[in-house]
């Protein structure tokens, strides 16, 4: 027995230096830190505004009127009541400004009327009333309007 409690005593003092009973080793991810960028913003820069001589210059009146355009374009007046506010020859009413005088290009012209710019839906025509060509027609009779009170 003597040998015995020696080596109980080894034994216990050996588990207790060991920790004791085995314990499962933890299976659980510590989490890590993850680091986000961060970002700066920074105002872009207004791209320089370029005069162009396009830009700056009222339509070429210069510009050869083709006579069948110009009479279709009278057409297209006509069928869309301009003359209602703008009057037969473009010179203006009360409630319609003179069409002798506008400085708009093609394009400008066009987009207005497809989206009737700040004079809201009167103006406003869709491409089954006013097609493209309709509106270089219409834009080439506004041209001869002005072009025939330069004269």
């Amino acid at each position: 027995m003597r040998i015995f409690i020696p080596g109980l005593l080894l034994l216990v003092l050996l588990l207790a230096a060991c920790g004791g009973a085995a314990t499962p080793t933890s299976t659980v991810a510590l989490p890590t830190p993850t680091l986000f960028p961060t970002y700066q913003f920074v105002m872009p820069t207004s791209p320089p505004q370029l005069a162009t001589a396009r830009a700056t210059s009222a339509p070429a009146v210069e510009a050869a009127l083709d006579p069948q355009a110009v009479e279709r374009g009278r057409g297209r007046y006509e069928a869309l009541e301009c003359g209602k506010c703008h009057g037969d020859q473009g010179e203006g009413r009360d409630d319609g400004a003179a069409l002798t005088d506008f400085t708009l290009s093609l394009e400008e012209f066009v987009s207005f009327m497809r989206s009737g710019g700040s004079l809201g839906s009167d103006h406003q025509y869709s491409t089954n009333r006013l097609s493209d060509t309709g509106g270089r027609n219409l834009y080439q009779y506004l041209l001869s309007l002005r072009a025939d009170t330069d004269s």
